[in-house]
């Protein structure tokens, strides 16, 4: 069994530098947890700060009723509280459920936080979904969470609104009939995006966004991946130039096969250096892929602790190996990565 220290994600980012976290993405509908326990089980020695797990806007099936088709809401990967629940009571990690705008309305998302908190947990991340990865197709009006009857009244559009119904109920604000409850106490963390995020102008705008999240109650900052350590170097320097002083946590996902190349860039809206590019075309088997992917994930890195990294998030898709090999040629071996 591994090392873990439940704390909050603030207090842990303070205890110690250059930690690491992790995210793991509940199993599909129907499917077993073991293996998402196994993966957070296997970065364990590496001492993760937190583990975050993912949640996703629902889609929506077609019903017939009363002779007239009906969008019933229903989600591909559900389970988020439970598996949260579950990672923390069998490893003792920090956990930090996704909250989800999309779909949702002030209703629903004040329930799910008074849940999360009742349950004793102490962190979340708000981000806004994304409907690109809806599975449920509807006739002729595409699919995800914008279809008839998936949100309710009071729906969210934006990150930024859930963050602020985070901020009331941190207040003791609820929703039921304006007397003050009992404030709930939680760290709120969104996503930046280092390259832009696809839906903003341009930087500046997007910068402007991320501000306004912080303003609105935000207080640490994980970024989609990034391969470059320069990128993610200057995008914190004019974060800072913006006011906002609250941590920024690179994300990191090692590549180790030349073929991912042609999904990555396209999925997540982000570069891959030439450096990177290379190293992986060049190979000439798969184990020499993986070897170059490994070392490239390794040195960068080394590159963003040099950068100023208070922590590194690993997205393992729920499978720890590269995370793993990329923390063992940092650390040479889980022995090292003590703290």
């Amino acid at each position: 069994m591994g090392r873990f220290t439940m704390s909050s994600v603030l207090d842990a980012l303070a205890a110690a530098p250059r930690r690491i976290s992790m995210e793991v993405v509940p199993p599909s509908r129907g499917g077993d947890p073991d293996g998402v326990i196994a993966c957070v089980e296997a970065l364990a020695p590496f001492e993760p700060a937190f583990v975050s797990v993912t949640d996703h806007p629902a889609g929506h099936a077609w019903a017939e009723r009363d002779g007239a088709p009906v969008a019933v809401p229903i989600r591909g990967k559900p389970g988020t509280l439970g598996l949260c629940v579950a990672i923390r009571e069998r490893t003792g990690a920090t956990v930090v459920p996704h909250l989800v705008c999309l779909g949702s309305d002030r209703f629903k998302a004040e329930d799910q936080l008074i849940d999360l908190r009742y349950a004793g947990f102490t962190d979340v991340f708000v981000v806004r979904g994304d409907e690109r990865f809806s599975p449920f197709a509807s006739p002729g009006t595409g699919t995800g969470p914008g279809a008839p009857g998936v949100a309710g009244y009071g729906s969210l559009s934006q990150a930024v609104d859930l963050v602020r119904i985070v901020a009331a109920i941190n207040r003791g604000d609820y929703l039921s009939d304006g007397s003050k409850g009992s404030p709930a106490g939680f760290s709120v963390g969104v996503a930046a995006y280092p390259e832009k995020h696809p839906a903003s102008p341009n930087p500046e705008a997007d910068l402007a966004s991320l501000r306004e999240k912080v303003q609105a109650g935000a207080s640490w900052i994980a970024t989609q991946m990034v391969f470059d350590a320069g990128r993610y170097a200057d995008f914190v320097g004019r974060a800072r130039a913006a006011g906002i002083e609250e941590p920024i946590i690179p994300g990191l996902k090692p590549l180790v096969r030349a073929r991912s190349l042609a999904g990555v860039p396209g999925t997540f809206f982000v570069d891959v250096p030439r450096a990177l590019v290379d190293a992986l075309t060049e190979a000439r088997s798969p184990a020499e892929e993986r070897l170059a992917g490994i070392r490239y994930a390794a040195a960068l890195v080394g590159r963003l602790y040099d950068a100023g990294a208070p922590c590194i998030h690993f997205f393992t898709m729920g499978k720890a190996r590269d995370a793993v090999e990329t923390l063992e040629a940092v650390f040479g071996g889980a022995s090292g990565a003590a703290r």
